[in-house]
């Protein structure tokens, strides 16, 4: 008897520790999966705009791109139940994101719409401006930039372009990137290598005076 309740307390402080270090988002994730509406509410609150602009990177549409982060979300609500907190819920949010996305620029249609997108005025905001009004002329490289950015982005290959918006515009390590695109941390460093060498190469006739 008192083997069992000795292996009961230890049994028991496990599950508290694993609890208490457990990122908040899995605990809200758990949450909802047992019934709380109002966690999922708040994980929706807390990642929406981060996965609009993944997305935007992706499709250069911002209507586009609220359509697709509902997606990536209803692809959470509908998976909850076989939800385990096994890496960090971004991990897991991103992978369904990547996946979102990427079946979307795959569609024979996103050729055709993103051909009429580069015909309009809209660009990337990749880059943020700075306090007070700047003269035309910085406004004028700034717009420039931007375009350029772009540009070379929609150039690169697929998981390179992926691994370079998670590190750089999503704020995700090595390894976080590496769980999302289910690949080693190794593979992660040299597409986000490659990425860089890719862009410095096609920035570099463009925009001299960055080199």
């Amino acid at each position: 008897m008192e083997r069992a309740l000795l292996a009961s307390h230890r049994a028991a402080m496990v599950e508290n520790h694993e609890a208490d270090s457990m990122d908040p988002d899995s605990r809200l994730m758990l949450d909802f999966q047992a019934g709380d509406l109002e966690a999922f509410e708040e994980l929706f609150a807390r990642h929406v705009r981060a996965l609009v602009n993944f997305a935007f990177r992706f499709v250069r549409d911002r209507a586009v791109a609220e359509e697709l982060a509902q997606e990536v979300f209803l692809r959470v609500h509908d998976a909850a139940g076989g939800y385990h907190p096994d890496a960090k819920f971004t991990t897991w949010l991103y992978r369904i994101a990547t996946n979102v996305c990427l079946n979307e620029v795959r569609r024979p249609r996103f050729k055709a719409r993103h051909e009429a997108i580069e015909q309009g005025p809209g660009c990337l905001e990749m880059l943020p401006l700075a306090d007070g009004k700047p003269a035309p002329d910085e406004l004028v490289h700034r717009k420039d930039l931007r375009q350029a950015i772009k540009d070379g982005l929609a150039s690169l290959p697929e998981k390179q372009r992926l691994a370079f918006i998670l590190s750089k515009y999503e704020g995700l390590s090595y390894v976080e990137i590496a769980g999302v695109m289910q690949t080693s941390e190794q593979a992660v460093k040299s597409l986000i290598h490659r990425a860089k060498e890719s862009l410095a190469e096609r920035l570099r006739p463009r925009m001299p005076e960055l080199f």
